[in-house]
């Protein structure tokens, strides 16, 4: 599918300076102070790291306020480097694991992230990206300089300069970077973070809670909407089937990514298809402990079961039934040949029993692989 005019795009830093403030005391002591600024017309806001001399990540600062001191650096000659938004206010972050790469605005106060693609956890330093590295390795080299310079006074890496000159004739230095939209920017329900990420479904990068439960909550309020409008009923049906479907494939697959498993196993959930619901229930509730019909009358899981085999025939059968879906499904209100018709109750049926269904995976998904406290 072609991308929209918001994917993709390049989010500019919002600039500011990183100050580095030498000063020689009384007793012919240097000293070094670090320091941020900003006073350009956009969205800002910063954290800190701590990085070797050589221009390494190897901490996360806590910056402390009033009374709150921030966490004592990791090594004695670690320096402090202050990393800055884009101009919405947003960060990136790439992971070293999976290489994967998102935006969200939750870094300043973090000790730790999560990747939202293969959901590896690590402080936030471990999370930069290239064009991040480069600049704290500007930092670095910079800071080494102002030492070594005769004079007391201070010194900067200006990304303000930098962002002036963009669109003009100016070469930009290799510490600059930008940011970049990716195609699903969201706002976690659990921790009202907002992540920028590559696809749909994702971990929120700050509590670890994975959006398939809202994602598929927002497709279900959809398809309310074209049930209230009069349908037609079996694609509401249909849909409401398979936005489940796609739901627990996600989930699978993020069972097979964190879960340790055999090769057979690993393929087999890699490519688990949820069409029978009985079957697929059973197996969740087998291999993982995952409840999906927990909670639910007897009534509603026949009438559900019965969905999932009808959902295949308005896929592929143009609604018509056959003596398979017949044998299949038990279903002798129809015979051979004749349409299936759905009503408004049926369907708001299924889309309540989905509904409830998705929360007791997403439930028992997260005694698995829980959120970080406190979210």
């Amino acid at each position: 599918m072609p991308k929209t005019k918001e994917e993709f795009k390049e989010i500019a830093h919002c600039g500011g300076q990183y100050n580095i403030t030498i000063k020689t005391d009384a007793s012919g002591e240097r000293t070094i102070q670090f320091g941020w600024s900003h006073s350009r017309p956009t969205a800002a806001s910063v954290f800190a790291i701590y990085a070797l001399p050589q221009g390494f990540p190897v901490g996360t600062m806590h910056i402390g306020g009033i009374g709150a001191p921030s966490n004592p650096a990791p090594t004695d000659d670690s320096l402090t480097i202050f990393i800055s938004s884009d101009t919405h206010g947003m960060f990136g972050h790439q992971c070293s694991s999976c290489d994967g790469y998102w935006r969200s605005c939750g870094a300043p106060s973090l000790w730790a992230m999560t990747c939202p693609y293969c959901s590896v956890r690590a402080e936030t330093h471990h999370f930069r990206t290239d064009g991040q590295k480069k600049y704290i390795k500007e930092c670095c080299d910079q800071i080494q300089k102002s030492l070594c310079a005769d004079e007391d006074g201070e010194y900067s890496v200006s990304m303000d300069e930098v962002v002036d000159a963009i669109g003009k004739d100016h070469k930009k230095p290799s510490f600059y970077y930008a940011e970049e939209s990716q195609q699903n920017k969201y706002k976690c329900q659990a921790c009202d973070d907002i992540n920028d990420v590559l696809g749909r479904y994702a971990f929120c990068s700050t509590c670890g809670t994975h959006n398939g439960l809202q994602e598929l909550e927002q497709e279900l309020q959809n398809i309310k909407k074209n049930v209230l409008e009069g349908g037609p009923y079996e694609s509401c049906v249909k849909d409401a089937v398979s936005a489940f479907d796609s739901y627990c494939r996600q989930i699978a697959k993020m069972l097979v990514n964190n879960i340790p498993m055999t090769p057979a196993r690993k393929k087999q959930w890699g490519k688990k298809l949820f069409h029978n619901l009985k079957k697929c229930a059973g197996d969740l509730e087998n291999v993982f402990d995952i409840k999906p019909l927990k909670n639910l009358k007897s009534e509603d899981v026949e009438f559900a079961a019965l969905m999932f085999h009808r959902r295949h025939i308005y896929e592929h059968n143009g609604g018509e039934a056959d003596d398979k879906y017949i044998a299949d499904s038990g279903d002798n209100s129809v015979r051979p040949k004749q349409t299936i018709r759905e009503t408004s109750e049926s369907a708001n049926k299924i889309l309540a029993i989905v509904s409830k269904m998705a929360t007791n995976i997403h439930r028992d998904f997260h005694l698995i692989i829980p959120p970080v406290k406190g979210h």
